[in-house]
């Protein structure tokens, strides 16, 4: 089958990396993929992780650019000629940019996956998301609450279908991890892995609960992975000044992009996603499945991974960072009653990136 993700932009972030993971499932099966990206805006390095066996067409649109037409030309000629059965966009707008695409080829599927909540309700105008699913054949859910979102709008149910996000879990395997009985002389390693945006991510919550932490745990450290995004560079160095008025320097270190989250990951004692809105939280799963406790923010996402498995860990309640430090202690007062082992088996098997793909596949051939 004949395959292509069509994205905006490729830069280090949980939307590529997933499509690095799931092209390389898909072509190491036998599919001819494609990764399509429109902008003149990608991280070379991220790019060598795919597979020699996908092929990478840039548009090389430049960003800002206000003239479409061309690039949208281009895409539909690139789909034609290489036979693409299934575009598989990443957003509302690659929908849109795909209107050609239709017209040259209306026997080429067009997909969309929605890969956060506030997308149908706060991001995209009405007219634009009519506009979308005009087009589009089907629009994929990365999880049920993202589904019902997506539901609220008017769009026909029988054109929206749930697949969970899923990891690569010959990455993010089950790490062995010392027995520690924590108090005020026992180091505590915290991580949180996500892009640097506060407004939706929520460091600064995580910064603040450790503030009223340390006073127990003197020896607790957090470590912050993911880049700073873009036009967040005022609100990193605010909590940059907050963090040294606090006199929590030695506390808090933001170490950028890190490469090896797995071992970034095996490092850590406890795993914190203090996000204000997620639909689904694929750096939860990752650290689950190495073994990890977690605590996370109650949002339908990181909920619907986390409640029917009260063993994974506690859910505080969203923008409350004295909730997060209260759930936080709990989590380290009780630490030995969690079963780490159990946690990655579970984990491992229901986030699993081949049936994923399996059910992708599934999907592509049914609307074909």
């Amino acid at each position: 089958m004949n395959i292509a993700f069509l994205i905006f932009s490729f830069n280090i972030g949980g939307i590529e990396r997933l499509l690095i993971d799931m092209s390389n499932n898909m072509s190491a099966n036998g599919h001819n993929i494609f990764l399509i990206v429109i902008n003149d805006d990608f991280n070379k390095d991220l790019l060598g992780l795919l597979s020699p066996k996908v092929h990478i067409i840039f548009l090389h649109r430049q960003m800002g650019e206000k003239k479409l037409f061309p690039y949208m030309l281009k895409l539909a000629k690139i789909v034609k000629r290489n036979k693409i059965q299934v575009l598989h966009c990443q957003g509302i707008n690659c929908v849109i940019f795909s209107f050609i695409v239709k017209a040259f080829s209306h026997k080429t599927a067009i997909l969309n996956t929605v890969h956060d909540n506030g997308n149908y309700t706060r991001t995209y105008s009405k007219k634009k998301i009519f506009l979308a699913h005009l087009l589009l054949d089907m629009t994929i859910a990365i999880s049920d609450s993202v589904r019902n979102e997506i539901l609220s709008q008017g769009i026909d149910s029988d054109k929206v279908v749930t697949i969970h996000n899923a990891i690569d879990i010959d990455k993010f395997q089950y790490v062995p991890r010392k027995e520690k009985k924590f108090n005020k002389n026992t180091p505590i390693e915290i991580v949180n892995v996500a892009r640097f945006m506060p407004e939706k991510k929520g460091q600064d919550l995580l910064v603040n609960a450790a503030k009223k932490l340390v006073k127990k745990y003197p020896l607790l450290h957090i470590t912050f992975a993911g880049a700073v995004a873009r036009n967040q560079e005022e609100s990193y160095h605010k909590i940059l000044e907050y963090i040294k008025e606090a006199d929590l320097e030695k506390n808090i270190s933001f170490a950028g992009n890190v490469d090896n989250i797995p071992e970034l990951l095996s490092t850590a004692d406890l795993f914190v996603l203090p996000s204000r809105y997620e639909g689904f939280g694929i750096a939860l799963v990752e650290a689950l499945a190495t073994g990890l406790v977690v605590v996370a923010s109650n949002l339908e996402g990181p909920a619907e991974i986390m409640k029917c498995h009260p063993e994974y860990g506690l859910l505080f309640e969203p923008g409350n960072a004295d909730d997060l430090a209260v759930k936080i202690n709990d989590v380290i007062t009780n630490f030995s009653s969690y079963n780490p082992e159990l946690i990655s088996q579970k984990v491992r098997k229901d986030y699993n990136m081949d049936n994923m793909c399996l059910q992708h596949i599934s999907l592509y051939r049914a609307l074909l």
